[in-house]
């Protein structure tokens, strides 16, 4: 395992901290006495960007840290958890547990893909007027995918979401969740799973058009299956229906370089 960094504290900046012990933090988040890979298949570029605060943010809350000290920074306390040579104080060992143990009972994204099963065949009523029971019941006459994906985690139990707010546009799930934003994260294409949000822009022009859950792949990293809201074969942005679809990373939707698989961690 490599040498402990040095006794600098590494936080996201502009431009970002670079270095040798950027390097090493990264592997330490990566492989730790832990065995738990908090960098979560990012890069080990030396770059302290967004994506290594939120591995910091990770680790520090399966190594039982409160809420409250839950901040993307890495620094020697941190670092000495992670290559074994200080033990988790009692309290967050304790809490360690606890969040492990809850880990074990069915995930959250689980649950929104068990609602969106629920609801495949919902149609609009009448044809083309963007009118379901879920648009109605945010109150919008508009574009249903997103509050589609929104309400599937919503009636799981998701606080990342709340009915006629987040979300019922697609570009604003997306850009929080790159920006690891209200309990969302990007997720890099190695650990994309099932239930995972996914957003799509067909032209590949920055503005996210449509969205659904991911399903699985059927080649990896290049075609997979999703459940999405408001598509059809032939219309797939606004169809009407609650569908499963087949798509390709090629249409994956992308902010600040990206891609626009998401995560919901709460």
């Amino acid at each position: 395992m490599p040498g402990t960094p040095k006794a600098r504290n590494l936080l996201v900046t502009s431009p970002h901290m670079t270095g040798k012990d950027v390097t090493v933090a990264q592997q330490h988040l990566r492989k730790n006495v832990f065995k738990q890979d908090f960098m979560q298949g990012f890069a080990v570029d030396g770059d302290f960007g967004p994506d290594t605060g939120r591995a910091c943010k990770r680790a520090k809350y399966w190594l039982g840290y409160a809420t409250k000290d839950m901040d993307p920074t890495y620094g020697p306390y941190l670092a000495k958890f992670l290559i074994g040579s200080v033990k988790l104080p009692p309290t967050q060992q304790k809490l360690r547990e606890q969040r492990l143990k809850k880990q074990t009972a069915k995930p959250l994204r689980e649950k929104a893909f068990e609602k969106a099963v629920a609801d495949l065949g919902m149609k609009e009523s009448p044809p083309n007027s963007n009118r379901c029971p879920i648009s109605n019941a945010w109150g919008m006459a508009g574009p249903w995918c997103a509050m589609a994906v929104s309400t599937w985690y919503l009636e799981a139990g998701s606080k990342a979401f709340k009915m006629k707010v987040n979300y019922a546009y697609v570009p604003y799930l997306l850009a929080d969740g790159i920006e690891g934003k209200n309990g969302l994260a990007a997720a890099a294409l190695d650990h994309v799973v099932h239930g995972d949000i996914v957003c799509f822009d067909w032209e590949q022009n920055g503005v996210a058009d449509h969205t659904g859950l991911f399903d699985a792949w059927i080649d990896p990293h290049r075609t997979f299956k999703t459940i999405e809201g408001n598509t059809a074969v032939g219309n797939d942005s606004n169809g009407g229906r609650v569908m499963r679809r087949e798509r390709n990373v090629s249409q994956v939707a992308r902010h600040r370089g990206r891609l626009g698989f998401i995560h919901v961690g709460r």
